[in-house]
């Protein structure tokens, strides 16, 4: 009995090796898998928003020739047009399939990152199979579920992009392989590969350099001599050259990089700001954000604490900032978009899971199994189950509609009025954009250009027509908004001289409408009518007051010939007398 009882210990012992470290992770993933499966799922069926089909036009209308910020002007940095194109180029054209190309590439830099907890949280190398496994999909469930909470608007935006640099990068740099010999094969390129993924973000948001930041300073912390933590910034700056190399190599070849420069820190300076700004108080009131942000700020205290108490290393720093230097980023946009909080609620779940894998390793690593070392185990296990009940209840709250039946996938239902119906908002309404676009399409070549005075280009893209001027958003011709500014007490507001900039800008390019229009009439004119950012809910009458020698022009040679809930077709007059008459809306 004697060798069994020793052999039956002797494995237990070697299970307990082998499994231990994965426990808080399954406890995290496994109440919440299904949910966050099912919330996926209904994810990947729902219809683009505004700001995603925008972004599709943008890249499309590139990959057909138009030059980037000079015949499509984009406020936007060129790394989220990079991702549409690519996306594009794998089927992303269709809705469904951009949201799954979406899911895919948003979950496996989860389940990257989620891989390199244990490596964080205890700098082995040697982490089991299963326990990088088990990390990986904890990761994977966890920050899916507070993801795909945003809802079908917020999701597939700007700062979900680049989040997946992000936290690749910051993931990279909190092993203990980048704290490594600096000298060596392995160190160097998982220091390169954090510096090239932390700087390609700032061609799209240029925010994120905050983030960069902090891993600037991680390094410069981290333990060691001068020489050796010098070397290790030499390459993760080295990386961060060819990282923002990418997308500026990107301008150079499809765009106007002096368009885009002008664009980026002339014309965002003097006028965009300046369109619905937020005061911090403002954001951080907002239902619900306020006790994000405290959430977000205790966070990244929880986290500083355990670097300084020594239980988490110090290249652990960005994972701790990340919470709340994500709010200091909404704080900077000035706007309080859900969208810009992507960072944050990142930021938090992921720090919760690296906090429990360093307490859990420190607690199995104990000599001796006294009451303490239970009771942090038990508080781990307790702390687990509530990151997981947390997920599972964000993933059930996930606001999508049921997932059509297999049966109801093909284009016209998918495409049909009652289930676009689940996605109109006050101003998007998807399927009379689609009818819109139909009807272009049907009276248009392939080689006819249409205008459009919206905030919808995907209507564009839906038409397969590129814009007949690189005026794309009704605030260029617009400027009310900017000239307004901050309708919060204390938000910012233009000075006289930021008004005068606002109004020359607004005015070239209502001059250099004119002069492409009048070279060369595109087939169409589009108005949006209830659009954003306009003075008036009548799209032709807003147009009319703020450009008035086109609107004279435009009356002159084209007819409305449809309207579609408010998105008013002109046809030019060839092609509009085809058409029936169709009465002017009245008062």
């Amino acid at each position: 009995m004697g060798p069994t009882r020793a052999t039956a210990r002797l494995t237990a012992s070697k299970v307990g090796a082998w499994l231990g470290p994965a426990v808080p992770a399954l406890l995290v993933a496994l109440p919440a898998l299904g949910g966050v499966w099912d919330a996926t799922v209904r994810a990947s069926w729902s219809s683009l928003g505004r700001d995603q089909g925008i972004f599709q036009y943008v890249a499309w209308a590139v990959g057909q020739g138009d030059v980037a910020y000079r015949d499509v002007r984009d406020v936007n940095g060129p790394v989220i047009t990079m991702v549409h194109a690519g996306f594009q180029l794998l089927g992303g054209a269709d809705e469904h399939r951009f949201r799954v190309l979406d899911l895919v590439c948003t979950g496996l830099s989860f389940a990257f990152a989620g891989a390199l907890v244990p490596s964080i949280a205890d700098g082995d190398r040697r982490a089991t199979s299963l326990a990088r496994a088990a990390w990986a999909l904890a990761a994977w469930v966890a920050l899916s579920a507070q993801y795909e909470v945003y809802g079908f608007w917020d999701t597939a935006q700007r700062e979900s992009f680049l989040d997946w640099f992000l936290l690749a990068s910051i993931a990279l740099q909190a092993t203990r392989g980048a704290s490594g010999d600096p000298r060596s094969k392995s160190t160097a390129a998982t220091l390169v590969a954090a510096g090239l993924a932390s700087f390609v973000p700032w061609l799209g948001k240029p925010t994120f350099a905050l983030f960069s930041a902090s891993q600037i300073v991680a390094l410069l912390v981290e333990p060691g001599g001068l020489r050796a933590r010098a070397r290790r910034l030499v390459l993760f700056l080295a990386g961060g050259a060819i990282g923002l190399a990418i997308p500026l190599a990107w301008v150079a070849a499809r765009g106007d990089v002096g368009a885009w420069a002008r664009v980026t820190f002339v014309d965002v300076p003097a006028m965009y700001r300046f369109i619905w700004p937020r005061p911090a108080s403002a954001i951080l009131s907002m239902p619900g954000y306020a006790s994000l942000a405290r959430v977000a700020v205790l966070t990244s205290l929880a986290l500083a604490a355990l670097i300084v108490t020594r239980r988490l290393p110090r290249r652990t720093l960005p994972v701790a900032a990340m919470p709340a230097l994500g709010l200091v980023s909404v704080v900077v946009q000035a706007k309080g978009f859900p969208y810009h909080f992507h960072p944050v609620t990142l930021g938090v779940s992921f720090a919760w899971l690296v906090a429990l894998a360093a307490v859990w390793e420190r607690a199995l690593a104990a000599p001796a199994l006294t009451t303490a070392v239970v009771a942090r185990r038990l508080a781990v296990v307790v702390a687990a189950l509530v990151v997981g009940g947390r997920a599972a209840y964000l993933a059930w709250a996930a606001p999508y509609p049921p997932a059509p039946a297999p049966s109801a996938r093909d284009a016209g239902s998918l495409e049909s009025a009652a289930r676009l119906s689940a996605f109109d908002r006050i101003d998007y309404f998807p399927r009379a954009m689609r009818d819109a676009a139909e009807y272009v399409a049907a009276r248009t070549t392939p080689d006819d250009r249409v205008q459009t005075y919206a905030m919808d280009a995907y209507l564009l893209f839906l038409a397969r027509r590129r814009s007949a001027t690189p005026y794309i958003y009704a605030y260029d011709l617009n400027a009310d908004a900017a000239l307004h500014g901050s309708f919060d007490p204390g938000g910012l507001v233009p000075t006289d001289v930021e008004r005068e900039r606002i109004v020359a800008l607004r005015d070239a390019h209502a001059a250099d409408l004119a002069a492409r229009l009048e070279r060369s009439p595109p087939a169409a004119f589009v108005f949006v009518d209830r659009s954003p950012l306009m003075t008036s809910a009548d799209a032709v009458a807003d147009f009319a007051a703020h450009c008035p020698e086109v609107a004279l022009w435009l009356s002159s040679r084209y007819r409305q010939t449809a309207d579609f809930e408010g998105i008013r077709i002109w046809l030019r007059d060839d092609l509009a007398a085809r058409e029936p008459e169709v009465a002017a809306p009245t008062e």
